[in-house]
């Protein structure tokens, strides 16, 4: 065998190995006795089944949510024509992740949520303003949907509501559009996991930023 056709045979390989894999985390995360917090955001009810199976296989302590619960529905630009149906679906999704997980659930509401629905469907959840600053194990992490909210001086940012990636800043900035993001806490090491391809589909226009 030449040594081309071993390279192409190597790479091909290599990306078998990779596809099947992305969607694991790997063994120092499972292993790890750190907090363990998992981070999404901007999710279409398409891609619900997958998270319930990551959190699943993951076991985190903390969730949080950037906003966007029922990212297919865009609220802000139809009004009161798919509340209903947000109200449905965002209470069969909030349901779901407190009965299948014993960890802390923590929501910011993006421009396409309704902030009283939440308050209504959720019972253990918790609802945090844009611009707040939670701390777990020493570690301050600022949370927003939008990225120009977030707040100064957080050690770790998590936020949503489009592809921004860039920031002048030292600390750490985790786009949960991007993958679902998690982190160990105090160590502050992340690891990023896909979404499924279909998660563009559901979330429409953003793939183009025109949010």
């Amino acid at each position: 065998m030449t040594s081309v056709i071993k390279k192409v045979f190597r790479d091909f390989s290599t990306g078998i190995s990779d596809f099947k894999n992305r969607y694991k985390l790997p063994d120092e995360f499972h292993s790890s006795n750190e907090l363990k917090i998992m981070h999404i955001s901007d999710t279409p009810e398409s891609i619900y089944s997958h998270i319930y199976k990551m959190l699943s296989y993951s076991q985190p302590d903390v969730i949080i949510h950037t906003g966007d619960l029922v990212d297919n529905l865009k609220l802000e630009d139809s009004g009161d024509e798919m509340l209903d149906k947000y109200q449905r679906k965002s209470a069969e999704f909030i349901s779901n992740l407190e009965k299948l997980t014993a960890a802390r659930i923590i929501y910011i509401p993006g421009n396409h949520d309704d902030i009283k629905v939440i308050e209504n469907n959720k019972n253990r959840s918790e609802i945090m303003a844009e611009g707040s600053i939670i701390e777990l194990d020493g570690v301050k992490i600022g949370l927003a949907h939008y990225p120009e909210n977030l707040p100064q001086n957080a050690d770790i940012n998590l936020y949503g509501h489009n592809q921004q990636q860039n920031f002048e800043s030292e600390n750490i900035y985790l786009n949960g559009i991007l993958n679902i993001n998690y982190l160990l806490l105090p160590s502050k090491e992340d690891y990023k996991i896909n979404y499924p391809w279909i998660v563009n589909q559901g979330r429409q226009y953003k793939t183009f930023n025109m949010i």
